[in-house]
């Protein structure tokens, strides 16, 4: 995380159980889009 660059407000981080960056969502991406449910829920 820290050798990214945010890009605005809102930017999300989605940090799997061992602490690793697995993918950085860009701010203007909505939190209740289906991707990032979907990942919360551990079906991506």
């Amino acid at each position: 995380v820290s050798n990214s660059s945010v890009k605005w407000n809102f930017q999300k981080y989605l940090i799997n159980e061992q602490g690793v960056l697995e993918e950085v969502i860009n701010p203007w991406v909505s939190p209740d889009n289906d991707n990032i449910s979907e990942w919360i829920e551990g079906k991506k």
